[in-house]
């Protein structure tokens, strides 16, 4: 008799209409890290485990090591079906569009996220990079290139090139978009930090 995984617990089903108190923590979330035109900046992060579903202490680790780099961010777990039957396990990370989460941005991009504008009924959204402040660091090319976090910690947890960097528009329909339910593995679906 083979012994029951931790995994073999998440209960995958279709999401439903969310909870509107639910709904309501995800707008005041999305108002304290948006910037007054109602922007927000947010990465998908393709996930190639799922410990950080289940196990408590990759989940503290990973709001650590992502403390140590942000003023605030706000990260949601999902498991989401696909036609094809694939289950894509990925992490919505949002952030405020301010000068310190540059770094960090610039990390992902640099191992291989993708920058995508996507649409928000008709409106192309914008470049997430043309949102935050100039950059006044570090002039020389060499210090700059230090300047930049090494994302290794993220390595075994996080597929770069499948993740995405973008922007979105804290609405309404964001909030009801992020307050729905994908999977029951346990532990809340959301970490925060400093929101």
């Amino acid at each position: 008799m083979r012994d029951i995984q931790p995994h073999d617990k998440l209960e995958f089903f279709k999401p439903k209409p969310p909870d509107p108190r639910v709904v309501e923590r995800w707008k005041a979330r999305l108002e304290v890290l948006s910037n007054p035109d109602g922007y927000v900046l947010h990465s998908t992060l393709a996930l190639t485990n799922t410990k950080i579903f289940y196990f408590p202490e990759v989940r503290d680790s990973v709001k650590t090591f992502l403390a140590h780099l942000l003023p605030s961010f706000v990260l949601k777990l999902e498991g989401d079906f696909q036609k094809s039957g694939f289950i894509f396990f990925h992490a919505h990370l949002l952030l405020p569009p301010v000068s310190e989460v540059r770094p960090f941005l610039t990390a992902l991009e640099w191992s291989g996220a993708r920058v995508v504008q996507p649409k928000y009924r008709g409106e192309v959204l914008p470049d997430p990079f043309s949102l935050l402040p100039p950059d006044r660091g570090p002039t020389n090319l060499l210090e700059y290139a230090l300047s930049i976090p090494d994302l290794k910690a993220l390595k075994n947890l996080v597929n770069f090139r499948d993740s995405t960097i973008s922007t979105l528009k804290s609405t309404p329909d964001l909030a009801r978009y992020l307050a729905k339910t994908t999977y029951q593995g346990g532990l809340r679906p959301v970490i925060e930090h400093n929101v």
